[in-house]
């Protein structure tokens, strides 16, 4: 790209590799000390009444260097370089020498030895100096007596020598500060392009001005497709969220992390938003985002796996009833209820005969498949709110809660005589019909027993009870 006029003036704005703006730099600043070369030399003259031949050709000769260099930079060898910034100390040497008053002209050496210092290298720099000293010492014995121009050389010349080595000094510094900086942005931007994670720069306006590849392959996007947008244009289903939360970022000058966002394919996305400061304050918000839909499915699996888990450590994994664990904190639970409402909790406990037999003669699966149908049958044959488990191989108890203390007999004896009515068919096991005895044992809170153990005690006494003295359901 071959920069205008007014982007080589600095006028406007141009996009250069860092070299070639670092060159252009130096054409600007040669080209201000030429036009400030011939500015002062007009000036001076003018104010003297010495507006002469030397003073207009050292005005002119400044300008047409300036414009050279400004024109010609790119295509200026470095020795052409040199040769300007000689040029321009022999324009200063003719006005001491050919210029009335013209050691009064000696000062513009230093802008000279000043700029060479800077922009030139330590030996060109020091071969500058060392023709700009001599010419000055030429043109003091000229003028002074040779004591005089001993005196006033020697401050002159101490003068540019100071002036190009803390100009030298300066520029080693600065050359350091900006090699370090580069190299930490070298640093950031390896980091920046090649992170996992996604990393963006969003201006005041919420103005996408750099994203890395992580980021773009998020949202779907071509890098070049994604700067230059605003938030809402990029993600409309989510910018009603995101954006008062990056405005608020930009307002209070404090982060906001962890905002998890879902996009229409059903990507999950954990968002932050940072304050970017500049010398003016809040420029920027810098978003990092992290694509967490493994993390998020890995969640969801460990939530139902714990369901599962709880599933099963409260049910019966064959009949899919609570087991004795569940059963005791629903009788814990129902006997609470009943010692503060003056209401009775029954306890019904059924032992299947004859289990052993079927196993033994049709095997474990039927004896599995009858345990399955028997406890449907319970199931059917217990109210709705009754709590119906197997807490052994053969073993059910049905919980009765919230019963009136006066009709909990009646009620338990209700349940009971449904279930004997439901077992009086056989159980149908595949092919084969199954008749099930089984004993019921009863026990009513507060009658039998308070407590849990003792009320479950006295329900599998009664059974037992029942089952000696050959009382069956069927």
């Amino acid at each position: 790209m071959t920069p205008t006029v007014a982007q080589r003036v600095g006028f406007d704005p141009v996009e250069l590799q860092p070299d070639v703006r670092r060159t252009l730099v130096a054409a600007r600043a040669a080209a201000f000390g030429f036009v400030t070369l011939g500015t002062l030399t007009f000036a001076a003259a003018a104010v003297g009444h010495d507006l002469r031949g030397p003073a207009l050709f050292a005005t002119g000769a400044s300008a047409a260097l300036a414009l050279l260099l400004l024109c010609g930079y790119e295509r200026l060898s470095r020795h052409a370089n040199r040769l300007l910034a000689f040029t321009a100390t022999l324009v200063i040497a003719a006005l001491t020498f050919f210029q009335p008053s013209g050691e009064l002209y000696a000062p513009l050496y230093l802008g000279v030895v000043i700029y060479v210092s800077f922009f030139f290298s330590r030996r060109q720099a020091l071969a500058q100096v060392f023709v700009a000293v001599s010419l000055w010492a030429v043109v003091v014995a000229h003028v002074h007596p040779v004591g005089d121009a001993a005196q006033i050389w020697i401050l002159g010349a101490g003068t540019l020598v100071a002036a190009a080595a803390m100009t030298r000094n300066m520029r080693d510094r600065l050359l350091r500060t900006a090699a370090l900086a580069t190299a930490h942005r070298n640093t950031l931007d390896a980091f920046f392009q090649h992170a996992p994670a996604g990393f963006g720069l969003l201006d005041c306006e919420l103005r996408h001005e750099r994203v890395n590849e992580a980021l773009a392959e998020m949202m779907g996007h071509e890098r070049h497709e994604i700067e230059g947008h605003t938030l809402r244009e990029l993600a409309p289903l989510n910018a009603d969220v995101l954006e008062p939360l990056a405005r608020s970022v930009i307002e209070s000058g404090e982060p906001v992390i962890g905002i998890e966002v879902e996009n229409s394919e059903g990507q999950c996305h954990l968002i932050s938003y940072y304050p970017v400061p500049g010398l003016s304050g809040i420029v920027g918000v810098g978003t990092a985002v992290t694509d967490v839909t493994h993390l998020k499915a890995v969640e969801r699996s460990l939530e139902e796996t714990n369901r599962k888990l709880t599933v099963l450590a409260s049910t019966d994994e064959l009949t899919q009833l609570p087991n004795r664990r569940m059963f005791g904190e629903q009788l814990d639970l129902a006997l609470a209820r009943a010692r503060r409402g003056g209401l009775a909790v029954a306890v019904l406990c059924l032992d299947l005969d004859h289990l052993k037999e079927v196993n033994d003669s049709l095997g474990h699966a039927y004896g599995d498949r009858m345990l399955v149908e028997f406890a449907k049958r319970l199931r059917a044959g217990a109210r709705d709110t009754d709590v119906v488990a197997r807490v052994g191989g053969d073993e059910f108890l049905i919980l009765l809660a919230d019963l009136d203390v006066q009709e909990a007999p009646e009620l338990a004896q209700t349940v009971i005589d449904r279930i004997r009515h439901l077992f009086a068919d056989p159980l149908p096991v595949d092919a084969v019909e199954l008749r099930v005895d089984a004993c019921i044992g009863l026990a009513i809170y507060p009658t039998d027993s308070r407590e849990a153990d003792g009320l479950l005690a006295a329900a599998d006494a009664a059974m037992y009870v029942g089952k000696h003295a050959l009382t069956r359901v069927a």
